[in-house]
């Protein structure tokens, strides 16, 4: 996939993730919804940069990385968040509290991530 289309999908997902949690649907597949956006964000952005980014770990270096750069944002805690997310789908562990907090964290990261994707 190449960047535009891993945006593309990544705003799909947020979409329908928003869907989900905001019309009473089902809570796990809108976590798992909302990490998929911010996974294939992340990948984007690795991409863009030109660093290799391969599952789970990839995901956190490459937070790391942005981190570097940008050390006034928490990319790293975001990304965090949205893999508690990820861990819901499975687990049903978060309460609402919960959800709302790694919602709100992922969201972040999700839209500047996208931000900086779309801005030439």
């Amino acid at each position: 996939m190449t960047p535009k289309e891993r945006l593309d999908t990544s705003l799909e997902f947020a979409q329908r993730s928003d869907q989900e949690f905001d019309n009473g649907g089902n809570d796990m597949i809108a976590a798992e919804l909302l990490w998929g956006a911010v996974a294939h964000t992340i990948i984007a952005l690795a991409a863009n940069n030109g660093w290799p980014c391969h599952g789970h770990g990839g995901y956190f270096e490459v937070a790391r990385r942005l981190a570097e750069q940008q050390p006034e944002v928490p990319w790293q805690s975001e990304i965090a968040a949205a893999d508690q997310l990820h861990g819901h789908f499975y687990n049903r562990n978060l309460s609402t509290g919960e959800l709302d907090s790694r919602r709100s964290a992922a969201q972040r990261a999700l839209h500047r991530g996208v931000t900086s994707l779309q801005t030439p």
